[in-house]
């Protein structure tokens, strides 16, 4: 019998749904962020700070990837959690092919653009002289194998609008484990330095993909992804297209924004951009709740607008809100006293420790923002407000985050850099709360209702 969803959220009390996707999604976002700092921990204990310093300037470079990437499996989100929520097994399928496809050629074009460019790439990010080689190797060896990561992340776009956010957690912690594996063995024993850790990475996400896979081939499930059913649905295609290249579109801007930042922390030197990879690594972990609950908005509103239960919805925004909140303040409290221990598990230079505890008090103050901005933006997405999405990402970065953080490096030295971090989810707090409150966010229904 073939299975349709793991979790009908469309059902249920509300807080049970919400809880039940997204603590999954909690646990996978957190140990999926290990991967880069597992590298980071391995290259500073065996390569020094200059390998530290190649990892720290590659993370915000994949991470453009990554969220360009994740963009277009809010559009597969989006669209399969529509078609679930009415209940259309045939045209679930289809449009599942049609990603694959999408998603097999961006890969290629991807992986081929990425290697060739890669010293470009490096040279704009202003790359501290002494880590240029480090790397050069490592962001070459993850564009090779680029196509794993957008492997799984299909699969995962295809599990959350299926309701499924279980199986994903099974294999992000399998590859966590060939991750940390592979990085004693290649960057520990073997010296490979940053391309052992980055050859690390991609066979920990080839895992996650094949796992996932070969559920969708065995399992029974309504979902076959096969060589022979690779093809575009028009109609499909269109959809994803219409929701993932806006929301794509937002993640880049937000990520050249913190690029942007990324080069101002570089241009300080090579303790700096140290402490700004760390910094920004221990904030990925503290800001866990904030992708989970961006997920699992845009899953619960996509499914309940497409049966219909507007009301629903905007309940489970609230629940969503109070509960990221929560989560938030916790962590803020932890790391703003444990600061110091934090930084020495990646880089025991006094230099280094002591600037990364001055950025992290300072961005420590940005983990509510965060957690505030992930339900929000999961419920516009949703419900297919792809026109606001854009918008507001636009003003809060290039009017805002961009400005501010040349503004405040120059004042203001490195922890300026730390200052710069907050302007970005304190103007989308704002403009993404008025675009709800006011109503606004019915508009985007239409678009839904015509997948």
């Amino acid at each position: 019998m073939k299975r349709r969803l793991q979790y009908d959220l469309t059902k249920g009390p509300v807080v049970n749904g919400i809880l039940g996707f997204a603590v999954p999604l909690m646990i996978s976002n957190l140990i999926q962020t290990t991967y880069n700092a597992v590298d980071m921990y391995f290259v500073g204990a065996y390569a020094g700070t200059a390998g530290v310093s190649a990892v720290s300037v590659c993370g915000p470079v994949m991470n453009v990837m990554i969220v360009t990437l994740s963009g277009m499996s809010a559009g597969v989100t989006v669209v399969i959690g529509s078609l679930a929520g009415r209940k259309g097994s045939a045209e679930i399928a289809d449009a599942a092919n049609t990603a694959f496809t999408l998603y097999f050629l961006m890969a290629a074009v991807v992986t081929a653009a990425g290697f060739l460019f890669a010293p470009q790439v490096l040279m704009l990010v202003q790359t501290p002289r002494e880590a240029y080689d480090h790397a050069l190797i490592y962001l070459r060896v993850m564009f090779l194998g680029i196509v794993f990561l957008f492997g799984y992340n299909l699969i995962g776009a295809l599990q959350r609008g299926l309701g499924d956010s279980l199986s994903s957690l099974r294999y992000v912690v399998t590859a966590a484990v060939v991750n940390i594996a592979l990085d004693y063995l290649l960057v520990g024993r073997l010296s490979m330095g940053t391309g052992g850790a980055a050859a690390a990475t991609v066979a920990a996400q080839m895992v996650s993909f094949f796992m996932g896979l070969w559920e969708f081939q065995t399992g029974g499930h309504v979902i076959r992804l096969r060589i022979r059913n690779m093809g575009f649905s028009r109609r499909h295609l269109k959809s994803i297209l219409w929701f993932g290249i806006p929301t794509a579109f937002n993640e880049v801007m937000v990520n050249a924004a913190m690029l942007t930042v990324s080069g101002v922390a570089n241009s300080f030197g090579l303790a700096q951009s140290a402490a700004y990879g760390i910094g920004s690594r221990i904030n990925s972990f503290a800001i866990f709740s904030d992708g989970a609950m961006n997920q699992t908005m845009s899953s619960f509103a996509s499914q309940n607008i497409g049966a219909g239960e507007e009301k629903r919805a905007m309940q489970g925004l609230k629940e969503c809100l109070k509960i990221s909140a929560a989560i938030a303040a916790v962590t803020s409290v932890i790391v703003f006293a444990a600061a110091p221990q934090l930084s020495r598990l990646f880089d025991r230079d006094p230099e280094v420790v002591n600037w990364t505890v001055r950025f992290l008090h300072v961005t420590v103050w940005s983990y509510v923002l965060f957690a505030l901005v992930g339900p929000l933006i999961g419920f516009i997405r949703g419900t297919g407000n792809v026109t606001a999405s854009v918008a507001v990402g636009f003003v809060a970065q290039c009017v805002f985050r961009i400005p501010f953080s040349f503004l405040f490096g120059h004042l203001y030295g490195f922890p300026g850099v730390g200052a710069a971090v907050l302007i970005g989810p304190l103007s989308s707090v704002v403009m993404y709360s008025f675009w709800v409150l006011s109503g606004r966010w019915r508009r985007g229904i239409v678009s839904v209702e015509r997948m």
